[in-house]
């Protein structure tokens, strides 16, 4: 008896000394720092797997496809010109990337940049991204974004594919549109589009974009000028029209010759796509054309997004230092020893495993943490002008975004003609989902690999360091102000030290993962002034 005596009271002398759970602790050497449900814990966080594969996209994994994504990717001339608006239409406060009306020249890089772990740094005042006009939420990374099984910030997509189809074009984003883009395609990509989609051949314009240009009437400092971007005739002369032309009775009862394929167009926004010359946006060029030259088009645009989301299928994150600890086990100093600590509080006393448990931290769910709706090109429900829908003011989150991919018919995966797999019932579960009021202000769980790269923080990025994340948790979602009537559950006060805070900021900085590597990170254009690399990825300019 005497023998157990001094066995018990050794075990509380270690548990005294920090060491509780005696009989489930490792205590090989430097110490005992986790037991084994911690450990268990931790070790399940290891080890990111390559991501599931697209429904929609059958050219994932095609090494063709990844080569023209990756050379679209950093191509700035399929971008268009500056709107200066925010995503209300209200003029945006200061100037963004080019005065309003002339060309914004980015690229997906541009607000996406490879070199800072795929989200933008360039923009001012710095919360959200900026383009053509003002987003309202900051850009979020390229990088793991395969791995989500609904895309962008509120979910409103269920393929990477739809996302870019969607941001090529949007009036803040990059401001492009579908036929400049099948025309870039055929003078740019021809040969090497043609070798990765065969089954869907360009249209065959017949001359390049610029020579198109030459054809039509431009000109409009002559009194009674023809439309502009229709085809030009001989002076006073009636149709018939010059070839790749047609004739078109106007409202005047004049007949105009028009071109079969505008330089630019697009649909115009709502359900009627009747012909109406003169109608925004882009003089209804793109709703004047026949239906089969409208879907030739499309063809290509939803390709080019194809080949895009091919080449980010690509951009995973490597072995973080995180990843390597794991592997050489919990008595390892791989990491530091407040790393090693701000582990065990991830993983225990602050509760991070609620929504980041997962190998890419990160449980694929939509959640209300309290994030203060604030910050320059924000907005909030206040600002919706009178019978405005939640989705002109972009503010409601999950609520929003599951609106937006129920409505969808064309641009999602179930059903579309555009996908590669329209069968596919894998989101039908969100197709179904009922919009419920609890989803505002829910927003996607985000990655924390690599989230040391990745400022600012949050939807709309009203935090610039990790520290003030953080800091956010520990007050319970509020940040000293007033909680939604909403906010999750598992968002309360943590009650952690100064201490522990930097504790855990020292261990999400072990998520950042090895570079890429510079095959894939740097502008493969000929001219990027890129030609070569250091440490992975490519030496700046």
């Amino acid at each position: 008896m005497k023998g157990f005596a001094q066995i018990l009271l050794w075990a509380a002398t270690l548990a005294l000394a920090g060491c509780g759970d005696f009989f489930d602790r490792f205590c090989e050497e430097p110490g005992c720092e986790f037991n084994r449900n911690e450990w268990s814990r931790i070790s399940s966080l290891a080890g990111l797997p390559p991501p599931a594969t697209d429904p929609a996209n059958k050219y994932v994994g095609n090494a063709k496809a990844e080569i023209l994504g990756h050379q679209l990717y950093f191509d700035a001339r399929f971008s268009g010109a500056a709107t200066q608006v925010d995503i209300l239409g209200r003029p945006m406060p200061f100037q963004a990337r080019a005065p309003k009306g002339a060309a914004i020249n980015i690229s997906c890089n541009t607000c996406h940049d490879l070199r800072r772990g795929g989200i933008d740094p360039t923009p001012t005042p710095g919360n959200v991204s900026v383009g053509a006009g003002l987003y309202d939420v900051n850009a979020p990374s390229t990088i793991n974004s395969a791995y989500y099984d609904l895309k962008y910030w509120n979910g409103r997509y269920d393929s990477l594919v739809w996302q870019i189809t969607s941001v090529a074009e949007s009036g803040v984003s990059m401001n492009g549109n579908r036929l400049k883009t099948a025309w870039l395609l055929s003078d740019l990509y021809r040969a090497r589009y043609t070798e990765v989609f065969p089954e869907y051949p360009l249209p065959d314009f017949g001359l390049t974009r610029a020579q198109q240009a030459a054809l039509l009437n431009s000109d409009t400092s002559q009194p009674n000028h023809p439309p502009i971007g229709s085809c030009k005739t001989a002076a006073g002369a009636a149709p018939p029209c010059p070839a790749g032309c047609a004739p078109e009775i106007d409202t005047t009862g004049a007949n105009i010759c028009w071109p079969r394929f505008p330089l630019d167009g697009k649909p115009k926004p709502g359900k009627d796509h009747s012909c109406h010359r003169g109608a925004e946006p882009f003089g209804d060029s793109f709703d004047c054309m026949s239906v089969a030259d409208q879907d030739t088009v499309i063809r290509a645009y939803v390709n080019f997004a194809k080949a895009i989301a091919a080449y980010e299928y690509t951009l995973v994150s490597r072995e973080s230092n995180f990843d390597r600890w794991v592997k050489a086990g919990p008595a390892s100093e791989l990491i530091s020893a407040p790393a090693r600590r701000g582990a065990r509080l991830f993983v225990g006393k602050a509760g991070c495993l609620e929504c980041h448990g997962t190998p890419l931290f990160s449980d694929n769910q939509f959640h209300n943490i309290g994030v203060p709706q604030s910050g320059v090109g924000v907005p909030t429900e206040a600002d919706c002008v009178p019978g405005s829908t939640p989705a002109s003011c972009q503010a409601l989150g999950w609520y929003t975004g599951l609106g937006s991919i129920q409505a969808g018919t064309i641009f999602r995966t179930e059903g579309s003609v555009y996908s590669d797999n329209p069968t596919d019932t894998s989101r039908r579960k969100y197709y179904s989902l009922k919009q419920d009021p609890s989803m505002k202000g829910s927003w996607r769980t985000p990655s924390l690999r690599d989230v040391a790269m990745t400022a600012p923080y949050m939807h709309n990025g009203v935090y610039g360091t990790l520290e003030e994340v953080v800091r956010h948790y520990d007050w319970g979602g509020t940040q000293g102000g007033t909680a939604p009537a909403e906010m999750a559950k598992q968002i309360l006060p943590l009650g952690l030290s100064d201490g522990e805070l930097a504790d855990l900021v020292e261990f999400l900085r072990t998520l950042t993962g090895d570079p890429l590597p510079c095959n894939l990170t740097q502008d493969p254009s000929p001219d990027a002034g890129v030609s070569t690399c250091d440490g992975g990825v490519p030496s700046l300019p």
